[in-house]
């Protein structure tokens, strides 16, 4: 799978999801509030029945009352009563009620109601009533319905993310048909192309003859180099490697005076630091594809009339241009299959993507540094 399909899979999951999320939280937040008013309202008249109960206790009482009589405690709930200027007269309550103004309120996990009395039994007028206050559990309601919007979220993100990959996938196979058609065909002129200019007798030609040859030769080379590596990207999978003990030095010298020509073009120049005889156990095709995409880079997006040192010490490969560089984020997405930073010099955007193939199988460590305008620093470690 490219890391540009795994990006839009996280952003597509992302939004989707969240968007649920939000759902969820607006449901059960919406749920919340009703089931609150719900218990409210059943406290509320809860409540009142025992007012009503209460209150008939205190008609009997009153009507019946003698020098001494005992206030009515009650199993269901606790109660209080206070006069007409709404002082404590008895209570069997578990707090003290200092305002009377509301008519139903909740304190320390208890649901109180006041009130008003007429006639004035026993001096009261007014009644609290006191009882614990339901809990509101709603705990698995709101997991059964979130368990439900989950569900379904993911079997419509599963079909989401395929529709709107769809068109991405169908884009990156007919690019992946198109350099396959594309490599086929360029076989056999580029074969031909390279023979027939090894075969050519240069030393009869006057400078300006030279130096179109020279420039269809820089052509070829390019053209060469493009091809082998789509070569690689075609057949990587389907080739065994045929690993060796190679002389990095060598493969490094050799491939500079490959480039030597294309380096000249735009005067720039090789300061090389090699060690001898470094050896390493890989495959050289392979080994090769890498060098030659580090240098064609280098080579590429240096600035005229500039150097390109090359340094190989024991285990350690720098390759450093001083070209027009790249920023952090290109850096962290450079590896990407088909990801081009820059639309004039062209190419399909695939060089680093083989050089991290190969790396990897050979645990070869990139580290890339880059300054805008200042250049690019490739080093590898094995």
């Amino acid at each position: 799978m490219y890391k540009s399909e795994k990006r839009t899979i996280f952003n597509v999951l992302a939004l989707y999801l969240s968007s649920n999320l939000l759902l969820i939280a607006t449901i059960f937040t919406s749920y919340y509030f009703y089931q609150h008013e719900q218990r409210i309202d059943s406290e509320k008249e809860v409540l009142k029945k025992y007012s009503v109960e209460l209150e008939d206790k205190l008609s009997n009482i009153h009507q019946n009352s003698n020098e001494r009589y005992e206030y009515p405690r009650l199993k269901n709930f606790k109660s209080a009563i206070y006069d007409v200027d709404k002082n404590l007269i008895f209570s069997t309550l578990d707090v003290k009620i200092d305002n009377l103004d509301e008519d139903f309120f909740i304190k320390e996990n208890n649901s109180y109601s006041v009130s008003a009395l007429k006639p004035y039994y026993l001096g009261a007028a007014f009644i609290v009533t006191q009882k614990k206050t339901q809990a509101l559990n709603i705990s698995n309601d709101f997991v059964a319905i979130a368990f439900v919007i989950v569900l379904i979220t993911i079997f419509t993100s599963f079909f989401l993310v395929k529709l709107v990959l769809k068109p991405l996938r169908e884009n990156l196979h007919l690019l992946d048909n198109f350099i396959k058609d594309t490599t086929h065909e360029l076989n056999t002129p580029i074969t031909t192309i390279l023979a027939n200019i090894e075969t050519l007798d240069t030393e009869h030609y006057d400078e300006k003859s030279l130096k179109k040859f020279q420039r269809i030769k820089i052509a070829s080379l390019n053209i060469s180099n493009l091809y082998q590596d789509l070569v690689y990207l075609l057949l990587n999978h389907k080739i065994s490697s045929k690993n060796e003990e190679l002389n990095i030095s060598y493969i490094l010298n050799e491939r500079v005076q490959y480039f030597t020509l294309m380096a000249n073009a735009k005067k720039l120049t090789f300061n090389l630091d090699i060690e001898e005889d470094v050896i390493f156990y890989a495959d050289k095709q392979k080994f090769e594809r890498v060098v030659d995409n580090i240098f064609s880079n280098a080579i590429k997006y240096s600035k005229k009339a500039t150097t390109i040192k090359v340094i190989l010490k024991d285990s350690t490969l720098c390759v450093m241009d001083e070209g027009k560089g790249m920023s952090q984020e290109e850096i962290e997405n450079i590896y990407e299959k088909y990801r081009r930073f820059d639309n004039v010099q062209g190419g399909f955007g695939i060089g680093y993507s083989i050089i991290k193939s190969i790396t990897d199988e050979y645990n070869i460590d990139v580290n890339i540094e880059s300054e805008v305008n200042v250049g690019t620093k490739v080093t590898l470690k094995w």
